[in-house]
């Protein structure tokens, strides 16, 4: 059973069916969530007031990609802490202080699931 997270799970990434594959089987595991076409739309849910649990993160996306989204979440102290998780078909050497690296396609879903299930529970707890 997913551990109830204090926000929402924020998804960041451009393929809308990836998309709306991650919110199904998140929400099917019972996390709420939010998601982003890419990171400036995400930067503006955060400016908005929007405090995700955890972000899950693909790089690359147009108008703004996951590392750059990423170190502007970072420079600001309000979203600093919230844990990431780079979900892409070409990880990085250097994940930029993510919580873990998962790789599209050739990694089982609950991998995935696993380190949101884990981030969330150590959150609420």
């Amino acid at each position: 059973m997913a551990g109830r997270a204090v926000g929402p799970v924020l998804i960041i990434e451009d393929n809308e069916d990836t998309r709306e594959v991650l919110q199904l089987m998140l929400s099917l595991k019972g996390y709420e969530t939010v998601t982003a076409g890419d990171g400036l739309e995400a930067l503006s849910y955060l400016r908005s007031g929007g405090t995700p649990a955890i972000v899950v993160l693909d790089l690359r996306m147009p108008n703004m990609d996951g590392m750059a989204f990423q170190r502007a979440m970072r420079a600001d102290p309000r979203w600093a802490s919230i844990p990431v998780v780079i979900y892409s078909a070409f990880p990085p050497r250097d994940p930029e202080g993510a919580v873990g690296v998962v790789r599209k396609g050739a990694t089982d879903p609950d991998v995935l699931l696993g380190l949101i299930d884990g981030v969330c529970r150590r959150s609420t707890h």
